[in-house]
């Protein structure tokens, strides 16, 4: 009985120490490869869930600091400083006091002449002058003939130094001749129209005639004709011949003549410069 379990004891102490069997895999390849166990990784909580919400304080709303309202005295002072503004800046206390004020210095627009009655006076002014419809419309106009030799570019650049000069406003430039050659698709002669403006000169005729609006801006036009020159036109601005009309509201005011006769010299100087190239 002690030998037999001697015996089982050795046996027992015996395994122990020998290796395990190994698998067929293992077997057959000489240098196994020892995958790594994978790490099991918990994801990360989500920042909502790793801190808890936190309450903020509720913001105080500031309200915008309230403009301060002017007293119609105040809207009623020039404020060049605030740039151009119409009537609806106003409230409408200073709204009615401005609007009195233009009506004293302003005359009203005259109510519109029918058709028949333009045709009728018409009518009779062509039957009293020799004049033909060209001729009228060559004696409502002032013009120069450019130096040969200038160019066009050179024309327009020696007007707008001049009337820089001549304290005029450049408001517009209009090339009528692109329009026309887009159109037609063919190359065409030049003609552009310059527009001026002294505003306080053009207020001052509006007030007197509102209707005098349909020749404001100032205009002078450069046209290339079919044999290459350059002509430069306007609107006759001489008023001198008013004082022989026989109507009496022909007689303009005297600021508004000394004005006319600004404009037609500031034009004259502009269309010279032009015409001789002169910079």
């Amino acid at each position: 009985m002690s030998r037999n379990i001697v015996k089982a004891i050795s046996f027992f102490s015996l395994m122990l120490f020998l290796p395990l069997p190994l698998s067929a895999q293992q077997q057959s390849d000489p240098n196994p490869t020892v995958t790594p166990e994978k790490e099991v990784t918990t994801p990360a909580p989500s920042a909502t869930e790793a801190k808890p919400a936190e309450s903020k304080p509720a913001e105080e709303k500031t309200e915008p600091a309230a403009e301060k309202k002017l007293t119609v005295e105040e809207e009623l002072k020039p404020q060049p400083q605030l740039g151009d503004r119409d009537m609806s800046v106003l409230s409408p206390e200073a709204d009615k006091i401005l609007r009195e004020r233009y009506m004293k210095e302003s005359n009203r627009v005259m109510p519109p002449v029918p058709r028949e009655t333009k045709k009728a006076m018409f009518d009779q002014m062509l039957a009293a002058t020799p004049m033909s419809m060209r001729d009228l419309f060559n004696f409502m106009t002032a013009k120069r003939k450019a130096k040969k030799g200038l160019k066009f570019n050179e024309i327009l650049e020696a007007m707008e130094l001049k009337a820089n000069d001549v304290n005029f406003k450049k408001v517009g430039h209009n090339k009528f001749w692109k329009d026309v050659s887009a159109i037609t698709g063919l190359p065409t002669t030049r003609i552009e129209v310059l527009q001026f403006c002294d505003a306080m000169v053009g207020r001052r005729m509006l007030n007197y005639s509102p209707e005098f609006v349909v020749f404001i801006p100032c205009r002078i036009a450069v046209y290339e004709d079919a044999n290459g020159d350059i002509w430069l036109m306007t609107l006759d601005w001489d008023v001198s011949w008013l004082a022989r009309a026989w109507h009496p509201d022909s007689t303009l005011p005297k600021e508004l003549v000394e004005d006319a006769k600004r404009i037609r010299d500031a034009m004259d100087a502009i269309m010279n410069a032009g015409a001789n190239g002169e910079w």
